[in-house]
């Protein structure tokens, strides 16, 4: 069976994307196949695959191929499309050498590697794979800024079993939150196991504050271990078997996906230094170019309030897009079933970009509120009082506490299929949809 046009774009357009960067800028292939990822992208967006609403299994594909779809298509147009055809000229890695510093000093400086014109096919392959696969731009000069402090092994066979501790933790984490959220489901629906637990119902069932941190904590904590999980089983393959020369294979190359939990003391550092950075570059280009032709190139030259102006523009355009992305897998549901009419309670397919965009409101609120105060919001100044800490904390979690569930776990759950089963049940069917899916 030919693949859907969702299939066919998430398919294809990896392997595109390689294929024209490893082609010299002047080939007549290059030239032909540059504009056809965007036409793959543009085609699914536009004439999304059609299934039946009662096909969970293609419900469950649309919502992940579609997320999938926009993490790709957002990437690649900044490899691709961003900077025009000769995005290569715009790229390179930046390299510590040995006794290479300024003044023949002897101290060593950083290199710069370009794109390898004459490197022949292979060469040219080899340095587009990494650059499509540097997420965080580690090594490139668009290295994202603020990646966690990472103490990195010493030794390939050090790194496989502190990276081996990791899987095994992270698969762990992913279970026993999914078996508590199940437990809490049944707890919520069946009267008997509920008369059997009198103080959990008691405290869970009665108490949509508890439901909601305990929704909140198991959606951290699977977002978390999923992306763990991905990161080090793609480490100990590379790290473990030495593939990749020193792109992959390096130790020193795998920073920690996220920071620690003590540097949630406000939103905007949970965001800036505590989640991991995979798609920062891609959703900041979009907001870059766009300020560029309105602010101009050179931001210090503006008068301050232009300036915060531009800053909040940008702040703004990165959760959108970023919220866009997420709300994708909905989109891909609500518009790929046939016959589907919404109930008139239910949430619209860009419910959860309200999630990510009330993120930028609440870090410019953040930005006000401290500017007014006369508090800092460095971490060295944080660091120096533990009352600023434990109240940074304290709103940052009730923050998420509140928006985790009401603004993203809860509306997409419905969106997936996982619907209230009754009246006073709370959260059920979103702990249900953590244990299941």
């Amino acid at each position: 069976m030919a693949p859907n046009t969702l299939q066919l774009a998430c398919l294809t357009t990896p392997l595109l994307t390689l294929t024209i960067l490893s082609l010299p800028s002047s080939s007549f292939i290059r030239q032909c196949l540059y504009p056809i990822p965007a036409v793959l992208f543009l085609r699914a967006l536009f004439w999304p695959p059609k299934f039946s609403a009662s096909d969970n299994e293609a419900v469950q594909e649309a919502f992940k191929l579609g997320t999938l779809y926009a993490s790709f298509a957002f990437a690649f147009a900044h490899y691709l499309y961003a900077y025009g055809y000769d995005t290569p000229e715009y790229f390179y890695k930046v390299r510590w050498v040995e006794g290479s510093g300024k003044d023949g000093d002897g101290k060593g400086g950083y290199e710069r590697v370009g794109y390898p014109e004459d490197g022949g096919f292979w060469g040219r392959f080899k340095w587009s794979l990494s650059l499509v696969t540097a997420l965080r731009g580690v090594g490139w000069n668009f290295q994202v800024s603020g990646l966690p402090k990472t103490r990195f092994a010493r030794s390939r066979g050090e790194c496989v079993r502190e990276t081996a501790v990791t899987i095994v933790i992270s698969h762990l984490s992913w279970l026993t939150a999914g078996a508590i959220c199940g437990f809490f489901a049944r707890l919520l629906r069946d009267e008997e196991l509920a008369a059997r637990y009198l103080f959990l119902y008691a405290l869970v069932g009665k108490n949509l504050v508890v439901q909601m941190a305990a929704v909140s904590a198991a959606w951290g904590v699977r977002n978390i271990a999923f992306t763990m999980l991905v990161s080090s089983y793609l480490k100990i393959v590379f790290v473990g078997f030495g593939i990749g020369g020193g792109e992959w294979s390096d130790p020193a190359r795998w920073y920690r996906m996220f920071g620690g939990l003590g540097d949630c003391w406000s939103v905007r550092s949970v965001w800036g230094r505590v989640w991991h950075q995979s798609i920062r570059k891609c959703i900041q280009v979009p907001g870059d170019k766009i300020a560029a032709l309105v602010f101009g190139t050179d931001p210090k030259s503006l008068p301050q309030p232009i300036q915060l102006l531009r800053r909040f523009f940008l702040l703004f355009s990165a959760f959108a897009v970023s919220g866009f992305i997420h709300a994708a897998g909905s989109y891909f549901i609500i518009f790929g079933m046939d016959n589907y009419n919404p109930p008139t309670e239910g949430p619209p397919w860009y419910y959860t970009f309200y999630f990510f965009i009330s993120q930028a409101f609440v870090i410019a609120i953040e930005e006000v509120v401290f500017w007014a105060l006369g508090v800092s919001n460095t971490p060295e100044e944080v660091g120096k009082s533990k009352v600023r800490w434990v109240v940074g904390v304290g709103y940052t979690t009730l923050w998420f506490i509140w928006c985790t569930t009401v603004l993203w776990a809860d509306p997409e759950s419905r969106v997936v299929g996982f619907v209230p089963a009754g009246v006073g049940e709370g959260y059920a069917h979103v702990f249900d949809r953590i244990d299941r899916f």
